[in-house]
């Protein structure tokens, strides 16, 4: 793996136009961010898409945040990790996605933000596929036996990370 950025995309999901220069301008204009995140719509079968009414004002998110919000929130981010673009460095120093059956994208959302700020873009950055055969639909990945479990691993990680590194991990863009 090379580059300076990690962009998370699932092989069913779309990018929209222009998402992957927001994501660069956005590194670019706030050097101190590990992390950005956009608007998602889900894109339905019939081809209708669906978006949320509980997305953040655009711009800077404070470190620590995103996790307070999904703490408050039955585990439901303020942003979307499946528009998550990570530094490389950043993604490495955390360990990479959690060795999970399902959420290996909120674990690595959430890590990241408890010890990076991040940013928040308002355009629409991601169409979200839902679909019969979504796995992570399927009836086995929300059982509360399970579901839970994978919820509190998380929320683990995230809280281990803030409390071991109070003062968050230090970002240093390429040169």
């Amino acid at each position: 793996m090379t580059g300076e950025y990690v962009k998370v995309l699932d092989a069913d999901d779309q990018l929209t136009a222009g998402a992957l220069a927001r994501d660069n301008a956005a590194f670019e204009a706030h050097p101190h961010i590990g992390w950005t995140t956009s608007r998602v719509l889900d894109l339905m079968p019939d081809g209708s898409t669906i978006g949320w009414d509980k997305d953040p004002d655009g711009g800077p998110i404070s470190r620590g945040a995103v996790l307070a919000f999904w703490q408050a929130n039955g585990y439901r981010a303020q942003v979307h990790p499946a528009t998550l673009c990570i530094r490389r460095d950043l993604l490495l120093a955390l360990g990479g996605w959690m060795a999970l059956p399902a959420s290996e994208d909120t674990g690595l959302l959430l890590a990241a933000s408890a010890v990076s700020a991040g940013y928040f873009a308002r355009e629409h950055g991601l169409l979200y596929r839902k679909w019969p055969g979504q796995v992570t639909s399927q009836a086995a990945r929300r059982a509360p036996v399970e579901y839970e479990g994978r919820m509190r691993i998380i929320e683990a990680r995230a809280e281990a990370l803030a409390s071991m590194l109070p003062n968050g991990l230090p970002v240093t863009p390429a040169i």
